[in-house]
């Protein structure tokens, strides 16, 4: 293995060495090297850092199996991040941007030594001023119909809500409750954003940080949601808050270790709107402890990753 390399993250060549009678010279021969493991190459955003999560999984140059463990990765310019070693029955994988997901992967079967397996976390850029309403459709929907329920988009900061009604059209044929969504870049969701969405079992924004009224509301299915550093929030609780219609202490929040308290008030546009706290952390605040946010119950509320 090269020097530097953790194991699990890059080749683990075993060759032959033959040491000469006076002990003065060794051979290493790997025109017969053999691979003991095989590959997994994930293919995903360029040049970016990606988390992946594993249980059940032995790496390349290791005797253990890792049960449980988090492998930091950096794709290559053409997109691409690869773990190497032996996968077994139900060995899991996710691969995640900071704390969204892009992909999920369960082994159906022992790996083969020295054989390339594939996995899809690409993400598809919406971000270009030029697209039009009908091509978002289009190219959403190709994910849809591409059988896959991790669908990842890259919007602009400013998303606005026709680029989001494209996307809810894409996604319309979508089972109720199946589809993971993981919207990158975008810092503002207007008003409205994702109501009736029901498609939605997962939501992740990890960019966001300004999000309008009823943002969520009527969005039946979702079991989690990963939000950003929010700084500003409107509504509140029965009264326009993001999160009116669900079913909260069902929901597994996700927010940024650096999230600050987020206070409640009228400001002066007349609209209700909860500012980040200048000081107090929300992280081991009573709030975060009682498992609330924005006066919202949640099942959990997890305050673990970094946003850059």
């Amino acid at each position: 293995m090269k020097e530097g390399k953790v194991a699990g993250t890059d080749e683990y060549i075993e060759g032959k060495a033959e040491i000469t009678p006076n002990g003065q010279g060794i051979t290493v021969k790997f025109a017969e090297a053999t691979r003991n493991y095989s590959r997994l190459r994930i293919a995903t955003m360029p040049n970016k850092p990606i988390t992946v999560s594993i249980n059940k999984y032995t790496p390349a140059g290791s005797s253990s199996m890792e049960w449980f463990q988090d492998i930091a990765l950096t794709s290559d310019e053409k997109g691409n991040a690869y773990l190497y070693g032996n996968f077994v029955t139900n060995s899991l994988f996710t691969v995640k941007y900071e704390e969204a997901p892009l992909a999920t992967y369960k082994f159906s079967q022992e790996s083969k030594n020295a054989k390339s397996y594939a996995l899809d976390a690409t993400v598809v850029s919406l971000a270009d001023e030029g697209l039009s309403f009908d091509q978002i459709v289009e190219d959403v929907k190709k994910e849809l119909d591409a059988g896959k329920t991790y669908i990842n988009l890259i919007l602009a900061p400013d998303v606005d809500e026709e680029t989001l009604e494209a996307i809810h059209i894409g996604l319309q044929e979508a089972k109720y409750w199946s589809i993971n969504l993981t919207l990158i870049g975008c810092k503002k969701i207007p008003s409205r954003g994702f109501m009736h969405f029901d498609m939605l079992k997962s939501i992740a924004l990890p960019d966001v940080t300004e999000i309008g009224e009823n943002a969520f509301s009527d969005c039946a299915g979702l079991e989690k949601v990963v939000l950003g550093n929010l700084t500003k929030v409107y509504g509140n609780v029965g009264e326009k808050g993001i999160f009116d219609g669900l079913k909260t202490k069902d929901i597994d929040l996700v927010l940024s270790k650096d999230q600050k308290v987020m206070n409640g008030g009228e400001n002066e546009e007349g609209r209700y709107c909860w500012t980040a706290d200048i000081i107090k952390e929300y992280s081991g605040s009573d709030e975060h402890n009682g498992r609330v946010f924005l006066d919202y119950d949640f099942k959990s509320i997890t305050c673990d990753y970094p946003v850059p």
